[in-house]
């Protein structure tokens, strides 16, 4: 790992009894989930970040982002987790693949920033945290909406103790489904590649945030994972959510795919947070503006002005991994969000309340 202690002031590497310069060179495992493209757009941003290289295992993608960006492509995730190119491995692969990149990565020493959620099942989120702590590698997940300035700033107030008591909360991350036709994005439908669908896919976002809100212990969870929108798929499109704490405060979440693909915008994120003084009503991608046109199949198009999460969470992970700090968001907190999600498939399955039972988590 590299034995940097800094930025200079030119935004360049200064490595620890040296004045060599250099910048952080972050590699790329697949362009899968279309967070990747944006990922990229920051790191390109950075004139102290370089992209040395990427691979992806669907060849008309690999070929298209070859010929957009330029950037040098490997065979395998193997050969790109051992290139001296790379310091710091993006892992944005279809989640089935999150844990054999991610062992690769540590085991040539590298650190990753890894997609949420983790992994498609606890077992191999504690292989990956394990294995991490084995190869003294640090893991840093991708929840960006720890991000927001309005969350920052509800956060701060929490902790100043404005709002008084926390009674509930009442939240939704609903979205668009990937199209289940597209080769690029069809795995977020399987439920061997992604674990599940929309449960899975957006019930980790907002336990999250709860989670960072409060360090809360859940007790129990109830949900219900159901197909309603979509024929043509075998996983879950729809869902709700009950997640009661030790304290006695619950939270539900609505995690649907239910917003049609003319939608003009991929989704929401609301988290309402009731308390003793006030309710306070979080709607973190709500600022756009709305843009008509006459040509393409989507005559309505929100165009977003609100802050680049994205650019704040990667901005700060790499700062973090060049002066050797620890991750603000760690895979720990990548395991307890998605033992929210495994929870519901558990109790939809029984049709009954689960317990959390705190010895299965870290």
């Amino acid at each position: 790992m590299l034995g940097c202690v800094g930025i200079s002031t030119n935004g360049k590497l200064n490595h620890a009894g040296g004045d060599i310069m250099r910048k952080v060179n972050v590699g790329i495992a697949s362009f899968a989930h279309m967070h990747a493209f944006k990922y990229l757009e920051v790191f390109q941003e950075l004139s102290w970040v370089n992209v040395t290289g990427f691979c992806d295992m669907l060849p008309e993608r690999r070929k298209s982002v070859q010929a957009s960006h330029g950037i040098p492509s490997f065979a395998s995730y193997g050969d790109l987790c051992h290139s001296n190119d790379v310091d710091i491995v993006l892992i944005t692969t279809e989640t089935i693949d999150h844990l054999p990149v991610a062992l690769a990565a540590f085991e040539n020493g590298k650190d990753v920033i890894v997609e949420k959620p983790i992994t498609t099942n606890l077992e191999d989120a504690k292989i990956l945290i394990k294995s991490a702590e084995k190869y003294d590698c640090r893991v840093f997940q991708c929840y960006p909406c720890r991000y927001h300035p309005s969350v920052t700033r509800v956060k701060q107030l929490m902790h100043e103790g404005e709002l008084g008591e926390i009674t509930g909360f009442a939240s939704t991350n609903h979205g668009k489904m990937p199209s289940s036709s597209d080769p690029a994005t069809a795995w977020f439908s399987s439920k061997e590649k992604a674990g599940g669908g929309a449960i899975m896919d957006h019930t980790t976002h907002v336990a999250d945030l709860i989670f960072h809100f409060t360090g809360w212990i859940p007790r129990s969870v109830f949900g219900v994972a159901r197909r309603l929108f979509h024929d043509d798929i075998n996983v879950d499109d729809a869902g709700m959510i009950l997640v009661k704490y030790n304290n006695g405060v619950a939270a539900s979440i609505d995690p649907s795919w239910n917003r049609p693909s003319s939608f003009p915008i991929w989704g929401d994120l609301t988290l309402c947070i009731y308390t003793t003084r006030q309710t306070v009503q979080l709607d973190l991608f709500n600022q756009n503006l709305r843009v008509y046109s006459t040509h393409g199949d989507e005559s309505v198009q929100y165009s977003a002005y609100g802050p680049d999460i994205d650019r704040f969470m990667l901005e700060d992970y790499l700062e973090c991994f060049i002066e050797g700090r620890s991750p603000p968001v760690t895979a720990i907190d990548g395991f307890n969000a998605l033992k929210v999600a495994i929870k519901v498939y558990e109790s939809s399955e029984k049709g009954d309340i689960v317990p959390w039972i705190p010895s299965e988590s870290f």
